[in-house]
Order: C-alpha cells, then structure tokens, then sequence
C-alpha cells in the first residue's frame, strides 16, 4: 500500500472546501457499491470537468481507502516538484494520442497500465474516464478499452485468482459554471469480471471489445443524456426553465433535490427526443424562439431566463434596493478575500474563445483556492497581523471570515442581480412584453412537442 504522509487529513480539508463551499450539497447515490479498502477495482466514469471530477471521486472514498485517478498527461510535463504532488494526491497520467502523440502515447501507456494494475492488486481503486477528454455536453465520447485493459492486467499479476471489478460511476452537477450548487455521484452495481477470464485469456482484445459497449450503456443509464447533439441546446435551456422544475413537480419530485430533478429530467429529455423525432419542423420553430428570447434578454442586460421571473411589486423592488444600498459597504468588504478566488484563477486559463473556458476557470479556482489562495492568506493574516502586530485573535478571526464573507458575497450578488433584472424590465417595458410572449409562445410549443413524444411511445409500446 503506497504511503501518503498527511493524505487523511488532506482529504478532510478538501472534503470541507468541495463541499461546503464550491458546492453546497454533494448527493451519492448507489453507496453500497462504493469501493473499500482491499477491493479489487476499477472506476469508469463519464467526464465532464476536468479537475473536480477526479478530485471529487478521491476524497469520496473512505479516508482508510486510496484510490488513484487517471489525468492528462500534458500536467507531469510542467515540473517535477508538481509531479510530486499529483504523485501523493493519487494522479496517474493518461497519455492520448490525439494531444501526445501516437509514439509517445504508446510507448508511455504501457508504463501507467501496468502501475496502475499494480496499484489495483494492492487494493486501491482506480478511477478513469474512457471518453479520454472531458466536455459541457450532456452526452459521451466512444469510450476507450484503456480501464478494461488495466483490470486484465491486475487480474493477470494476480494469476486470474482474484475477482477484479468494474464499478460504473455517473457524474452529475447542477451548474457547470459558478458557485454553491449541487453535484450527483452515482455508482452503479459492480460488474466481476472473473467470468470473462478465461475468454480473456485466448481472445484479450474481442472481449474487452464486447464488454465495453454494455459498461458505457449502464453509466449512460445513470446520467442525464442524448445523443441529439444537433438539439442539445434547445434541451438544456428548456430543462433550466420554469418548464423543467414544473416537469419535476408533475412528477412528485422535488425540483430543489438534485437526484430527484435529474430522474425528473431524464424523462424530460427523453419527450422531446422523441418529438423531435415526429416533428422536427416544431424542434426548429422552437430553437428560433429560444435563440429571440436570448437575444432579447441580452438587449435587456438580464441573465439567461430572467425573463421568466414574475415581476416584483413596486414596495418590495424599492425595499429590495435600499437594503441593498445599505448593504453595499458589507459587501465591497466581502470582495476582498472572496474576489482573490474569483479573479486571479481566469489569468491562468486559456482565452474566452476556448470552448471549454468557464469548466476550466471553475476547476482552476478549486485547485487554486484549496492549494494555494486559502493556504497563502491565512499565513499572510497570521504573520502580519499576529506575529508583526501582535493581534492573534484578530487575525484567527480574518481567517474564519473568509467562508462567510464569500458566501456573503456570492448571495448577495445574486441578490443584486435580481433586482436588476426587475429595474431592467420595467425601464423596457415594450421588450418585457415581447419577452413575455416569447416564453408564452415558447411554453406552447414545448407542451405540445413533449406531447408528440408522449404518443410517440404509447403508439411504439402498443405496437
């Protein structure tokens, strides 16, 4: 068993700073399968953000469990003291052909395959992402045989004594972009592959091949998914509307239980798939309506579905503004610790143009915050203000801050948001109406697809 001095602890302060305060509320589903200490396992999942994927698989894990995660390899080639630390915090690179390069992706992968097994048969898990990149989209990428391949090879060195698994897992977040939301991890029952041994043995790569495609079917069962990449837009800004959380009420789900809206709108998505399928003429009719709602509420500098809201009495908005005018010297304060995080981790991504640059910035403020920012400003509060000022308690206090005063900050934009966006509808007043008829018209539309997608079932069930 590696030894990774401190890594308990470690693991208890990234736990507390993924999910208390980048996220609000982590959800498992499917418990009972979560690997343990001594299991033999492998943990393909589907990727969707780059750092908080693995992160948060690691420190899900039992703390008397280890478990490694497989990563880009382009990250063990910026320094070997970084290397170190992705070494202890349990990173195993993967070299891909499309960004290494096939010779050096080659001759590489069979190093990390069989450490990676190695690791397998000392009883840590380990956690890979077929798809080999990770994406915003609500799908899957063909999924590489590469973590099949690896459990073969510890049950290898085991000499096919052992039962190696696979653990599918499905990740799931409220938001990809932002702050305190909630996230899904969804194990499913493990799959042994003991009887798939001796097949193995005469035909190693047909049957990792033939296995393959029902591994991905159950983590794809488990997420929320389409193959309509073409629509993937319409579904998803139909799913965040007030359509979704209705659908989740329909349903006697609550909309705010992430579990219980994604079940909520897997069946969502699964109605207007196939009534895209009957009407795809309607599918288009509601994309330019969707497109006209953007770029009506863009016109009207309001966020994305803000029209949707029911506008405010007078009272309330002016009540609404001066407690947030009052409010307003509180929070400039709160910027001071909160904004680090915020504003300093976008110098370090790649530019707006890059289609994956919001995923990116948040996995770089965690990494960062947890690392870096936090550590620095409690040293810095405690040698300045304690050890050069004398003011200990002052500076214990500023570091308890940090938390509230983010949250503070974060809410309380939202809540200034808000209030514009209601200053801004009654200021535009002729587009508040259009807006207003947009979505009605746009709700119609929606019904009666989701209608067609409703009988297109019945009639494919009753046939």
């Amino acid at each position: 068993m590696a030894k990774r001095p401190g890594f308990r602890l470690f693991k208890h302060y990234v736990r507390f700073m993924l999910n208390h305060v980048l996220y609000r509320k982590k959800y498992v589903i499917g418990e009972e399968y979560r690997p343990q200490l001594g299991d033999y396992c492998v943990i393909p999942a589907n990727h969707q953000n780059p750092a908080i994927d693995p992160i948060s698989t690691i420190i899900d894990m039992d703390n008397h469990t280890h478990a490694y995660a497989m990563a880009m390899g382009g990250v063990f080639t910026w320094s070997p003291i970084i290397n170190k630390f992705w070494d202890w915090l349990g990173m195993l690179p993967a070299f891909r052909m499309d960004f290494e390069g096939i010779e050096e992706a080659i001759s590489r992968t069979k190093f990390v395959v069989d450490f990676a097994a190695e690791k397998i048969t000392e009883g840590e898990s380990v956690i890979i992402y077929p798809e080999a990149n990770h994406h915003e989209e609500s799908w899957m990428r063909v999924w590489q045989v590469g973590y099949l391949e690896i459990a073969f090879r510890a049950a290898e060195k085991m000499h096919f004594k052992e039962d190696v698994k696979i653990v599918p897992l499905a990740l799931h977040y409220s938001s990809f972009y932002g702050a305190r939301g909630s996230y899904v991890m969804h194990y499913g029952e493990p799959i042994s592959l003991m009887p798939y041994y001796e097949q193995y043995q005469q035909k190693p790569r047909t049957t990792m091949r033939n296995l393959n495609p029902s591994i991905r079917e159950r983590v794809k069962e488990m997420m929320l998914y389409t193959e309509d990449l073409e629509h993937h837009t319409l579904y998803e800004f139909i799913r965040r509307s007030n359509v979704g959380e209705e659908h989740a009420k329909e349903m006697g789900k609550n909309p705010d239980v992430l579990p219980e809206r994604l079940e909520s709108d897997q069946k969502l998505w699964a109605e207007l798939e196939a009534g895209v399928t009957v009407s795809p003429k309607l599918a288009d009719e509601l994309t330019e309506t969707m497109n006209e709602i953007k770029a009506t509420e863009k016109k009207m500098l309001i966020h994305e579905h803000g029209g949707e809201k029911k506008r405010q009495s007078v009272i309330r908005l002016v009540l609404s503004a001066l407690a947030q005018i009052a409010l307003l010297p509180l929070w400039l304060f709160s910027l001071i610790p909160s904004a680090i995080m915020y504003f300093i981790p976008p110098m370090f991504m790649p530019g707006k143009e890059d289609p994956y640059y919001n995923v990116y910035t948040q996995s770089m403020q965690l990494i960062l915050t947890v690392v870096i920012l936090f550590p620095v400003f409690s040293i810095t509060a405690l040698l300045v203000l304690g050890l050069n000022w004398g003011w200990w308690w002052q500076a214990v206090a500023w570091i308890a801050l940090w938390f509230p005063l983010g949250f503070f900050a974060w809410h309380e934009g939202l809540w200034m948001r808000s209030t514009w966006e209601q200053i801004s509808m009654r200021i535009h007043r002729k587009k508040e109406n259009k807006l207003r008829a947009l979505y009605g018209r746009f709700y119609e539309m929606v019904k009666k697809l989701r209608q067609y997608g409703v009988e297109s079932k019945e009639a494919s069930m009753a046939v």
